[in-house]
Protein backbone atom coordinates (compact mmCIF):
# COMPACT_ATOMS: atom_id res chain seq x y z
CA UNK A 1 0.00 0.00 0.00
CA UNK A 2 2.96 2.74 1.41
CA UNK A 3 4.69 1.69 -2.56
CA UNK A 4 0.94 2.60 -4.40
CA UNK A 5 0.82 5.61 -2.67
CA UNK A 6 4.54 6.68 -3.34
CA UNK A 7 3.98 6.19 -6.80
CA UNK A 8 0.89 8.22 -6.64
CA UNK A 9 2.48 11.14 -5.20
CA UNK A 10 5.32 10.84 -7.49
CA UNK A 11 2.51 10.79 -10.30
CA UNK A 12 0.85 13.75 -9.00
CA UNK A 13 4.19 15.54 -8.24
CA UNK A 14 5.85 14.73 -12.02
CA UNK A 15 2.11 15.95 -13.27
CA UNK A 16 2.47 19.72 -11.26
CA UNK A 17 6.00 20.34 -12.44
CA UNK A 18 5.50 19.67 -15.80
CA UNK A 19 2.39 22.24 -15.52
CA UNK A 20 4.12 24.74 -13.81
CA UNK A 21 7.21 24.63 -15.42
CA UNK A 22 4.84 25.13 -18.98
CA UNK A 23 2.49 27.76 -17.18
CA UNK A 24 5.60 29.95 -16.22
CA UNK A 25 7.15 29.36 -19.67
CA UNK A 26 4.01 30.39 -21.21
CA UNK A 27 3.43 33.26 -19.19
CA UNK A 28 7.21 34.63 -19.67
CA UNK A 29 6.65 34.20 -23.88
CA UNK A 30 3.49 36.13 -23.28
CA UNK A 31 5.07 38.96 -20.96
CA UNK A 32 7.71 38.85 -23.79
CA UNK A 33 5.31 39.48 -26.75
CA UNK A 34 3.39 42.14 -24.82
CA UNK A 35 6.30 44.33 -24.46
CA UNK A 36 7.27 47.59 -26.25
CA UNK A 37 9.77 47.25 -29.54
CA UNK A 38 11.85 49.36 -27.76
CA UNK A 39 12.98 47.40 -24.98
CA UNK A 40 16.44 47.80 -23.23
CA UNK A 41 18.72 44.75 -22.02
CA UNK A 42 18.41 45.74 -18.59
CA UNK A 43 14.58 45.03 -18.87
CA UNK A 44 15.15 42.29 -20.36
CA UNK A 45 17.12 40.66 -17.78
CA UNK A 46 15.57 42.12 -14.83
CA UNK A 47 12.07 40.08 -16.38
CA UNK A 48 13.88 37.09 -16.54
CA UNK A 49 15.40 37.15 -13.34
CA UNK A 50 11.77 37.85 -12.29
CA UNK A 51 10.56 35.00 -14.35
CA UNK A 52 13.34 32.46 -12.79
CA UNK A 53 12.65 33.46 -8.92
CA UNK A 54 9.10 33.13 -9.35
CA UNK A 55 10.48 29.55 -10.90
CA UNK A 56 12.84 28.77 -7.77
CA UNK A 57 10.16 29.57 -5.87
CA UNK A 58 7.39 27.41 -6.99
CA UNK A 59 10.11 24.39 -6.93
CA UNK A 60 11.47 25.11 -3.53
CA UNK A 61 7.77 24.45 -2.90
CA UNK A 62 7.36 21.23 -5.11
CA UNK A 63 10.31 19.79 -3.55
CA UNK A 64 9.44 20.91 0.37
CA UNK A 65 6.33 18.79 -0.23
CA UNK A 66 7.88 15.99 -2.47
CA UNK A 67 9.85 16.16 0.73
CA UNK A 68 7.62 15.63 3.54
CA UNK A 69 4.65 13.23 1.40
CA UNK A 70 7.59 11.27 -0.17
CA UNK A 71 10.24 9.58 2.54
CA UNK A 72 11.99 7.37 0.20
CA UNK A 73 15.14 9.11 -1.01
CA UNK A 74 14.96 6.37 -3.87
CA UNK A 75 11.41 7.28 -4.93
CA UNK A 76 12.10 10.98 -4.98
CA UNK A 77 14.65 11.07 -7.00
CA UNK A 78 12.45 8.84 -9.54
CA UNK A 79 9.80 11.44 -9.19
CA UNK A 80 12.24 14.53 -9.88
CA UNK A 81 13.52 12.57 -12.93
CA UNK A 82 9.60 11.75 -14.25
CA UNK A 83 9.03 15.11 -14.11
CA UNK A 84 11.72 16.42 -15.97
CA UNK A 85 11.52 13.70 -18.74
CA UNK A 86 7.68 14.46 -19.04
CA UNK A 87 8.47 18.07 -19.31
CA UNK A 88 10.96 17.49 -22.03
CA UNK A 89 8.40 15.16 -24.00
CA UNK A 90 5.84 17.94 -23.97
CA UNK A 91 8.34 20.32 -25.02
CA UNK A 92 9.15 17.61 -27.72
CA UNK A 93 5.55 17.13 -28.84
CA UNK A 94 4.72 20.64 -29.14
CA UNK A 95 7.84 21.59 -31.23
CA UNK A 96 7.27 18.43 -33.47
CA UNK A 97 2.96 19.46 -34.05
CA UNK A 98 4.20 23.14 -34.79
CA UNK A 99 6.72 21.82 -37.50
CA UNK A 100 4.37 19.06 -38.88
CA UNK A 101 2.43 21.86 -39.37
CA UNK A 102 4.50 24.44 -40.96
CA UNK A 103 5.57 21.33 -43.28
CA UNK A 104 2.04 20.38 -44.45
CA UNK A 105 1.20 23.91 -45.36
CA UNK A 106 4.34 24.93 -46.90
CA UNK A 107 4.37 21.23 -49.35
CA UNK A 108 0.84 22.68 -50.86
CA UNK A 109 2.25 26.86 -51.06
CA UNK A 110 5.00 24.46 -53.38
CA UNK A 111 2.93 22.03 -54.90
CA UNK A 112 0.41 25.25 -56.43
CA UNK A 113 4.17 26.52 -57.66
CA UNK A 114 4.76 23.18 -59.56
CA UNK A 115 1.52 22.96 -61.04
CA UNK A 116 2.43 26.54 -62.45
CA UNK A 117 5.34 25.73 -63.51
CA UNK A 118 3.91 22.60 -65.54
CA UNK A 119 6.99 20.93 -65.20
CA UNK A 120 7.21 19.78 -61.31
CA UNK A 121 10.39 20.51 -60.63
CA UNK A 122 10.39 20.11 -56.87
CA UNK A 123 11.07 16.90 -55.76
CA UNK A 124 8.09 15.02 -54.09
CA UNK A 125 7.64 11.25 -53.51
CA UNK A 126 4.27 11.89 -54.00
CA UNK A 127 4.80 11.17 -57.85
CA UNK A 128 6.90 8.24 -57.15
CA UNK A 129 4.80 6.56 -54.85
CA UNK A 130 1.64 7.16 -57.25
CA UNK A 131 3.35 5.44 -60.32
CA UNK A 132 4.70 2.86 -58.16
CA UNK A 133 1.34 1.84 -56.95
CA UNK A 134 -0.82 3.05 -60.49
CA UNK A 135 -0.42 0.15 -63.17
CA UNK A 136 -2.98 2.08 -65.31
CA UNK A 137 -4.62 -1.22 -66.60
CA UNK A 138 -6.87 -0.85 -69.84
CA UNK A 139 -9.52 -3.36 -69.73
CA UNK A 140 -11.44 -4.32 -73.02
CA UNK A 141 -14.95 -4.68 -73.75
CA UNK A 142 -14.72 -8.46 -74.66
CA UNK A 143 -15.09 -10.92 -71.45
CA UNK A 144 -11.88 -13.11 -72.04
CA UNK A 145 -9.86 -10.34 -72.92
CA UNK A 146 -10.84 -8.91 -69.36
CA UNK A 147 -10.38 -11.40 -67.38
CA UNK A 148 -6.67 -12.09 -69.18
CA UNK A 149 -5.84 -8.54 -68.18
CA UNK A 150 -6.96 -8.90 -64.74
CA UNK A 151 -5.21 -11.92 -64.08
CA UNK A 152 -1.91 -10.03 -65.91
CA UNK A 153 -2.76 -7.19 -63.20
CA UNK A 154 -3.03 -9.68 -60.47
CA UNK A 155 0.43 -11.81 -61.32
CA UNK A 156 2.34 -8.29 -61.38
CA UNK A 157 1.17 -6.73 -58.43
CA UNK A 158 1.69 -10.03 -56.52
CA UNK A 159 5.19 -10.46 -58.06
CA UNK A 160 6.67 -6.79 -57.61
CA UNK A 161 4.65 -4.51 -55.11
CA UNK A 162 6.29 -6.38 -52.43
CA UNK A 163 10.06 -5.32 -53.52
CA UNK A 164 9.03 -1.59 -54.65
CA UNK A 165 7.05 -0.70 -51.35
CA UNK A 166 10.09 -1.62 -49.41
CA UNK A 167 12.23 0.07 -51.50
CA UNK A 168 10.05 3.18 -51.13
CA UNK A 169 9.93 3.11 -46.97
CA UNK A 170 13.77 2.23 -46.64
CA UNK A 171 14.71 5.10 -47.83
CA UNK A 172 12.13 7.29 -45.31
CA UNK A 173 13.63 4.77 -43.00
CA UNK A 174 17.24 5.86 -44.17
CA UNK A 175 16.42 10.07 -43.97
CA UNK A 176 14.60 9.40 -39.99
CA UNK A 177 16.89 7.05 -38.42
CA UNK A 178 20.18 6.70 -37.65
CA UNK A 179 20.57 3.61 -35.39
CA UNK A 180 21.97 0.20 -37.02
CA UNK A 181 18.29 -1.39 -36.90
CA UNK A 182 16.51 1.41 -38.84
CA UNK A 183 13.17 -0.52 -38.58
CA UNK A 184 12.96 -0.88 -34.92
CA UNK A 185 15.44 2.12 -33.83
CA UNK A 186 12.61 5.08 -34.28
CA UNK A 187 9.04 3.58 -35.60
CA UNK A 188 6.13 4.39 -36.25
CA UNK A 189 7.74 6.52 -39.29
CA UNK A 190 5.43 8.63 -40.60
CA UNK A 191 5.31 10.86 -44.29
CA UNK A 192 2.89 12.78 -46.19
CA UNK A 193 3.76 14.43 -49.64
CA UNK A 194 1.94 16.46 -52.29
CA UNK A 195 2.91 17.34 -55.81
CA UNK A 196 1.56 19.10 -58.11
CA UNK A 197 1.13 18.48 -61.94
CA UNK A 198 -0.20 19.55 -65.12
CA UNK A 199 -4.09 19.00 -64.37
CA UNK A 200 -4.06 17.03 -61.55
CA UNK A 201 -2.25 17.17 -57.60
CA UNK A 202 -1.19 13.73 -56.24
CA UNK A 203 -1.00 13.34 -52.43
CA UNK A 204 0.88 10.34 -50.43
CA UNK A 205 1.47 9.01 -47.82
CA UNK A 206 3.71 6.12 -46.21
CA UNK A 207 3.78 4.85 -42.47
CA UNK A 208 6.31 1.92 -41.24
CA UNK A 209 5.29 0.61 -38.16
CA UNK A 210 6.76 -2.52 -36.18
CA UNK A 211 3.49 -4.65 -34.73
CA UNK A 212 4.67 -6.48 -31.69
CA UNK A 213 3.33 -9.53 -32.74
CA UNK A 214 4.95 -12.85 -33.37
CA UNK A 215 2.39 -14.17 -35.57
CA UNK A 216 2.25 -12.70 -39.39
CA UNK A 217 -1.10 -14.58 -39.72
CA UNK A 218 -2.84 -13.52 -36.95
CA UNK A 219 -1.05 -9.66 -38.30
CA UNK A 220 -2.46 -10.47 -41.53
CA UNK A 221 -5.85 -11.35 -40.28
CA UNK A 222 -6.01 -8.03 -38.22
CA UNK A 223 -5.00 -6.23 -41.74
CA UNK A 224 -7.90 -7.75 -43.47
CA UNK A 225 -10.10 -6.92 -40.72
CA UNK A 226 -9.46 -3.55 -41.69
CA UNK A 227 -10.31 -3.63 -45.12
CA UNK A 228 -13.26 -5.46 -44.31
CA UNK A 229 -14.53 -2.47 -42.10
CA UNK A 230 -13.84 0.38 -44.50
CA UNK A 231 -17.24 1.48 -44.82
CA UNK A 232 -17.91 1.51 -41.18
CA UNK A 233 -14.77 3.52 -40.61
CA UNK A 234 -15.90 5.59 -43.30
CA UNK A 235 -19.18 6.23 -42.30
CA UNK A 236 -17.92 6.78 -38.01
CA UNK A 237 -14.73 8.38 -39.07
CA UNK A 238 -15.55 10.77 -42.45
CA UNK A 239 -19.39 10.41 -42.20
CA UNK A 240 -18.97 9.20 -45.63
CA UNK A 241 -21.56 6.56 -47.07
CA UNK A 242 -19.93 3.65 -49.28
CA UNK A 243 -21.10 1.24 -51.84
CA UNK A 244 -19.38 -1.55 -53.18
CA UNK A 245 -20.73 -3.72 -56.32
CA UNK A 246 -18.17 -6.72 -57.80
CA UNK A 247 -17.92 -6.01 -61.56
CA UNK A 248 -16.32 -9.61 -62.50
CA UNK A 249 -17.23 -12.96 -62.00
CA UNK A 250 -17.52 -14.89 -58.90
CA UNK A 251 -15.18 -17.45 -59.82
CA UNK A 252 -12.18 -15.15 -61.00
CA UNK A 253 -9.20 -15.23 -58.45
CA UNK A 254 -8.89 -11.55 -58.80
CA UNK A 255 -11.48 -9.27 -57.73
CA UNK A 256 -12.82 -6.38 -59.83
CA UNK A 257 -15.14 -3.89 -57.78
CA UNK A 258 -16.51 -0.62 -58.12
CA UNK A 259 -16.39 1.59 -54.88
CA UNK A 260 -19.10 4.77 -54.41
CA UNK A 261 -18.75 7.18 -51.71
CA UNK A 262 -21.07 10.24 -50.65
CA UNK A 263 -20.18 12.64 -48.26
CA UNK A 264 -22.25 15.82 -47.20
CA UNK A 265 -20.20 17.78 -49.12
CA UNK A 266 -17.93 15.34 -51.51
CA UNK A 267 -19.11 12.01 -53.24
CA UNK A 268 -16.63 10.27 -56.11
CA UNK A 269 -16.72 6.99 -57.98
CA UNK A 270 -13.48 4.18 -58.66
CA UNK A 271 -13.15 1.24 -60.11
CA UNK A 272 -10.80 -0.85 -58.52
CA UNK A 273 -8.80 -4.36 -58.74
CA UNK A 274 -7.71 -6.07 -55.37
CA UNK A 275 -4.74 -8.43 -55.32
CA UNK A 276 -3.78 -9.56 -52.10
CA UNK A 277 -1.32 -12.99 -50.66
CA UNK A 278 -0.13 -14.38 -47.58
CA UNK A 279 2.56 -16.64 -48.02
CA UNK A 280 5.39 -17.55 -45.17
CA UNK A 281 7.57 -14.58 -45.81
CA UNK A 282 5.23 -12.10 -46.15
CA UNK A 283 1.35 -10.81 -46.90
CA UNK A 284 0.47 -7.95 -48.92
CA UNK A 285 -2.76 -6.11 -49.94
CA UNK A 286 -2.96 -3.99 -53.36
CA UNK A 287 -5.66 -1.43 -54.47
CA UNK A 288 -5.00 0.07 -57.63
CA UNK A 289 -7.82 2.08 -59.67
CA UNK A 290 -9.14 1.23 -63.30
CA UNK A 291 -9.62 4.72 -64.89
CA UNK A 292 -10.27 3.25 -68.67
CA UNK A 293 -12.79 0.57 -68.89
CA UNK A 294 -15.21 0.52 -71.83
CA UNK A 295 -18.02 -1.45 -69.74
CA UNK A 296 -17.70 0.58 -66.49
CA UNK A 297 -16.49 3.99 -66.93
CA UNK A 298 -15.67 6.78 -64.84
CA UNK A 299 -16.24 10.49 -66.15
CA UNK A 300 -14.93 12.95 -64.28
CA UNK A 301 -17.88 14.84 -63.25
CA UNK A 302 -18.76 11.60 -60.75
CA UNK A 303 -15.00 10.99 -59.95
CA UNK A 304 -12.99 14.24 -58.19
CA UNK A 305 -10.18 11.89 -57.09
CA UNK A 306 -9.38 8.52 -56.68
CA UNK A 307 -6.98 6.16 -54.44
CA UNK A 308 -4.86 3.53 -54.32
CA UNK A 309 -3.17 1.41 -51.82
CA UNK A 310 -0.52 -1.51 -50.84
CA UNK A 311 0.68 -2.77 -47.29
CA UNK A 312 2.96 -5.64 -46.95
CA UNK A 313 3.73 -7.57 -43.73
CA UNK A 314 7.34 -8.96 -42.97
CA UNK A 315 8.10 -11.00 -40.11
CA UNK A 316 12.13 -9.82 -38.06
CA UNK A 317 13.41 -12.77 -37.18
CA UNK A 318 15.78 -13.72 -34.41
CA UNK A 319 19.11 -13.84 -36.39
CA UNK A 320 20.51 -16.31 -34.08
CA UNK A 321 16.80 -18.19 -33.47
CA UNK A 322 15.16 -17.65 -36.33
CA UNK A 323 12.46 -16.80 -34.39
CA UNK A 324 9.73 -14.67 -35.45
CA UNK A 325 9.94 -11.40 -32.56
CA UNK A 326 7.61 -8.59 -34.61
CA UNK A 327 5.92 -7.61 -37.67
CA UNK A 328 6.77 -4.68 -39.99
CA UNK A 329 4.07 -3.31 -41.92
CA UNK A 330 4.80 -1.10 -44.41
CA UNK A 331 1.57 1.18 -45.37
CA UNK A 332 1.56 3.28 -49.07
CA UNK A 333 -1.20 4.89 -50.24
CA UNK A 334 -1.73 7.83 -52.68
CA UNK A 335 -4.70 9.93 -53.75
CA UNK A 336 -5.09 11.74 -57.63
CA UNK A 337 -7.09 14.57 -57.92
CA UNK A 338 -8.41 16.00 -61.18
CA UNK A 339 -7.56 19.76 -59.60
CA UNK A 340 -4.72 21.63 -59.18
CA UNK A 341 -3.22 22.07 -56.05
CA UNK A 342 -3.94 25.73 -54.94
CA UNK A 343 -7.96 24.83 -55.28
CA UNK A 344 -8.76 25.21 -51.12
CA UNK A 345 -11.16 22.38 -51.32
CA UNK A 346 -8.18 19.97 -51.80
CA UNK A 347 -6.34 21.10 -48.42
CA UNK A 348 -9.80 20.75 -46.75
CA UNK A 349 -10.29 17.46 -48.07
CA UNK A 350 -6.71 15.86 -47.17
CA UNK A 351 -6.77 17.69 -43.81
CA UNK A 352 -9.91 14.90 -43.31
CA UNK A 353 -8.06 11.96 -44.66
CA UNK A 354 -5.04 12.38 -42.52
CA UNK A 355 -5.61 9.46 -40.56
CA UNK A 356 -5.71 7.31 -44.03
CA UNK A 357 -2.26 9.13 -45.25
CA UNK A 358 -0.34 8.89 -41.56
CA UNK A 359 -1.04 5.21 -40.89
CA UNK A 360 -3.52 6.43 -37.42
CA UNK A 361 -6.86 4.94 -39.28
CA UNK A 362 -5.27 1.15 -39.47
CA UNK A 363 -2.86 1.03 -36.45
CA UNK A 364 -6.08 2.00 -34.24
CA UNK A 365 -7.99 -0.55 -36.73
CA UNK A 366 -5.49 -3.25 -36.01
CA UNK A 367 -4.56 -2.54 -32.31
CA UNK A 368 -8.52 -2.99 -31.50
CA UNK A 369 -8.54 -6.08 -33.31
CA UNK A 370 -5.63 -7.86 -31.99
CA UNK A 371 -6.61 -7.09 -28.54
CA UNK A 372 -9.73 -9.03 -28.95
CA UNK A 373 -7.84 -11.86 -30.26
CA UNK A 374 -5.97 -11.40 -27.08
CA UNK A 375 -8.57 -11.34 -24.86
CA UNK A 376 -10.73 -14.17 -26.41
CA UNK A 377 -13.27 -11.75 -27.90
CA UNK A 378 -12.30 -12.35 -31.82
CA UNK A 379 -11.65 -15.85 -34.07
CA UNK A 380 -9.50 -15.53 -36.51
CA UNK A 381 -10.69 -16.48 -40.40
CA UNK A 382 -7.61 -17.81 -41.77
CA UNK A 383 -7.78 -16.35 -45.35
CA UNK A 384 -5.03 -16.30 -47.74
CA UNK A 385 -6.23 -13.53 -49.26
CA UNK A 386 -9.02 -10.71 -49.30
CA UNK A 387 -12.34 -9.68 -51.12
CA UNK A 388 -15.17 -7.11 -50.10
CA UNK A 389 -18.09 -8.45 -49.77
CA UNK A 390 -20.98 -6.01 -51.82
CA UNK A 391 -22.31 -3.28 -49.22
Amino acid sequence: MSECQDQMHEEEGGEESVAIVTRRSRQGSCCHSTRAKKVTTTHKIRALRELVASMEKEVQHLESKWTSQVRDDRVLAMARRCAMEKYTAHQSENMQAQLQDLLFHQQFRFASLQTALLRAPLHSKASEVFHALHFDTQLSQHEDERERRLVAHNLRSLSTLPRLVNQITQRILQTTTTGRDQVTSRTPVSQIDIAGCRDCTLISGIFVSEIPCTSLEVVYAAVLAYFDSVATAMKSHFDIETRHQKLNSIESPVHYQRSSFKGPNVSWTENNIVCSELTPSHGMVHIDAVTDDPLYSVSNTTSSRYGICCLTLSPRKDQMTGKTLSVTLRWVVAYCYNRLADDPEIENEVETIRPILNGDLITASMCRFLQEVQQGRRQILHRQNWTLDEQ
